[in-house]
């Protein structure tokens, strides 16, 4: 199965600029809002922008915040030969977007199906081949004490509980003025890792290439396979 992993942060908290260190050939982005990429970001190509020519050009980077073109993009990754890595940058806005486009509908049902749209993509990813990470990018907000995914409100809340779906769950926080990790929170945060993946610490700088290093010698270890 494919490995989902929950990277959580306030806007600035460095989860953008964690995917500096990796190759662009190895990976494909879904930018659920667009923007810049905070690194200098040669390799990185916006999927249908025109060249010098004025021919849309292949590209790496997908700009959508519809989830059934990202639950498509997850599900094609099983095609891919030499892509191992799909990130989703601002994964929250799928859920806040949606609402937004919905918000003159009246009743329950709505939050129900918005859950359910967010449940399917990460089930997606959980069922791509053992090699495939998926990384899922999100915005953090403080319900009943404790800090988790933003969604779009208590209704979602009720019927969705993002964090369980993630066996690591990794923090992105400012400390001392630098970016960094937290692998390990307390009672009231959601952060989470197995043990054996990040031995003794509790957290590390904010380099996703390193956390999806770590991630694919510990598959390797535990599975008994080459990822």
């Amino acid at each position: 199965m494919g490995t989902p992993v929950l990277i959580l942060g306030d806007s600035g908290a460095g989860k953008s600029y964690s995917l500096r260190n990796f190759v662009p050939e190895e990976c494909l982005l879904i930018q659920c809002i667009p923007k810049l990429l905070p690194f200098r970001s040669k390799g990185w190509r916006i999927n249908g922008q025109p060249d010098a020519d004025g021919v849309a050009q292949r590209g790496n980077v997908f700009r959508t915040d519809d989830w059934n073109e990202v639950q498509d993009k997850i599900q094609r990754m099983v095609l891919s030969k030499t892509r191992k890595v799909l990130i989703i940058d601002d994964f929250q806005v799928v859920m806040q977007h949606e609402n937004m486009m919905r918000a003159y509908q009246t009743g329950y049902t709505k939050f129900t199906e918005m859950a359910d749209h967010v449940w399917r993509i990460i089930t997606a990813a959980t069922q791509l081949p053992d090699d495939v990470r998926v990384y899922f990018l999100a915005h953090t907000e403080e319900s009943e004490g404790k800090i988790r995914m933003k969604t779009a409100g208590k209704m979602l809340n009720e019927k969705l509980t993002p964090e369980g779906y993630f066996s690591i769950v990794l923090r992105a926080i400012k400390k001392d003025g630098k970016h960094v990790f937290l692998i390990k929170g307390d009672d009231n945060d959601t952060a989470k890792a197995p043990p054996d993946l990040f031995p003794d610490l509790s957290e590390m700088d904010n380099d996703l290439k390193a956390v999806d290093v770590a991630i694919c010698d510990f598959m390797s270890d535990s599975l008994g396979a080459t990822i």
